[in-house]
């Protein structure tokens, strides 16, 4: 029997959950990015700037996000070049782009996976629900070590 002053706490989360970062100006996007997320049982949080997109991947303690989505419709150059640094800084989680990225940037950010408009339902689910088992067997390959 527990202190009633004591408050429980339930078991902490398995390593099946998936988090994810969302950087979408849009709010109809920003809309259309949760209904998919939620469909596929991500815990997401929005990022407001690139400045807050790196803090929240590289400096916020853990547990961190695994994805990113981001719209790079409306990224200016330095917005690009900032967005740099979660890869510089030791970020290897999965980047789903939105938008017209080119393929040098594809590469050097080393984005997953890109959708283009029309953003149809069931698309970012699709590509989340293959993220959560390229994450699963990246954390039982680690786990095995």
């Amino acid at each position: 029997m527990s202190h009633p002053n004591v408050l429980g706490r339930k078991a902490a989360p398995t390593g099946d959950v998936i988090r994810a970062m969302v950087f979408a100006p849009d709010p109809k996007l920003v809309g259309w990015i949760e209904a998919e997320l939620t469909r596929r049982g991500v815990t997401w949080q929005i990022a407001r700037s690139i400045e807050h997109v790196v803090a929240g991947l590289v400096e916020d303690p853990p547990p961190r996000a695994q994805v990113l989505v981001a719209d790079f419709g409306p990224m200016s150059p330095i917005d690009v070049l900032q967005m740099h640094a979660i890869r510089d800084r030791g970020w290897f989680g999965i980047i789903i782009g939105l938008g017209d990225v080119s393929a040098d940037l594809r590469s050097s950010l080393r984005i997953e996976t890109v959708l283009g408009p029309p953003y149809v339902d069931n698309t970012l689910a699709d590509v989340i629900g293959a993220a959560k088992l390229t994450l699963a067997r990246a954390s039982s390959s680690v786990a095995n070590r």
